[in-house]
């Protein structure tokens, strides 16, 4: 059942009172919308492309960027190509400020709780020492998230793809709604990337199923602190949005501390078990 309309307006006035000191400028609106565009597509734009958008004189742009900065809304980081360059992202906090908005802004934002049982788990984590059984574990709970008419997501690496695709498609036919990725290179492009394809589906009246090989942390040279950010921010995610996710650790990549470290990122292990393939 959708939000009703007036409640809706209410809470989207209490919403832009919270935050209207945010953004001081038009060039800030701009500035956020161009930068946050491009961190969605995981091509981050870089400090001398942002000065070609024409928001503004070089001078006015440096001035709104460092006030951005300033408020915790904007990152500076290094290009990964060009450590001479400088790539420009959303922080953790404004990616959650405009997914939130976006929940109240969705008319089918309530669409979908309804159609998962209340003591379901909704962040879990997998333990597997084979192929087969981290495959077993994704594909189970990809099966489960395609019967509920669910947006399914499979992150894994790129050689892992095809086996998990395939075992699905043994199962029932793997319908459109599976999105294939290899992750992204930092903490806050995978944030925004699950920020996106919860505004998709809530678009759609569709939750999300998130199925996840952790080793694809590593082929991105993630640092584990990262990996943690992203499971810390992945159930927070999972608390407030019809949203599913299952991370499997595989124990010859990982060593067994750094499992303990990621399972106390899932508040579900409180009632439900660790899964294990």
């Amino acid at each position: 059942m959708a939000m009703p309309p007036f409640e809706k307006l209410r809470a989207l006035r209490a919403f832009r009172a919270q935050h209207a000191n945010f953004f001081d400028t038009l060039e800030d609106h701009h500035l956020i919308g161009e930068i946050g565009f491009h961190q969605a597509k995981g091509t981050p734009l870089t400090l001398k492309e942002v000065f070609l958008l024409d928001i503004g004189s070089i001078s006015t742009v440096q001035r709104r960027l460092r006030k951005l900065k300033e408020r915790g809304l904007v990152a500076h980081t290094p290009a990964a190509g060009d450590r001479r360059a400088v790539e420009l992202t959303l922080s953790p906090k404004c990616v959650e400020i405009f997914a939130n908005y976006d929940v109240l802004m969705s008319s089918n934002s309530a669409a979908r709780p309804a159609a998962r049982r209340s003591g379901e788990p909704k962040h879990v984590c997998g333990l597997c020492d084979t192929d087969e059984g981290g495959r077993s574990l994704l594909v189970d709970f990809l099966a489960k998230g395609l019967k509920r008419g669910d947006r399914c997501v499979l992150i894994a690496p790129a050689e892992l793809h095809a086996g998990v695709l395939s075992a699905l498609h043994r199962r029932q036919k793997a319908p459109e709604q599976i999105v294939v990725t290899e992750g992204n290179r930092t903490a806050n492009a995978q944030f925004a990337f699950f920020a996106r394809l919860l505004q998709e589906a809530k678009r759609a009246g569709q939750g999300i199923c998130l199925a996840a090989n952790m080793a694809w942390t590593s082929s991105k040279n993630l640092r584990i602190d990262a990996m943690l950010d992203i499971e810390t921010r992945l159930d927070a995610i999972a608390g407030k949005h019809p949203f599913s996710a299952l991370c499997v650790y595989d124990a010859r990549r990982f060593s067994s501390g750094e499992f303990l470290r990621a399972v106390k990122r899932h508040r579900d292990h409180a009632r439900h078990p660790v899964l294990l393939g």
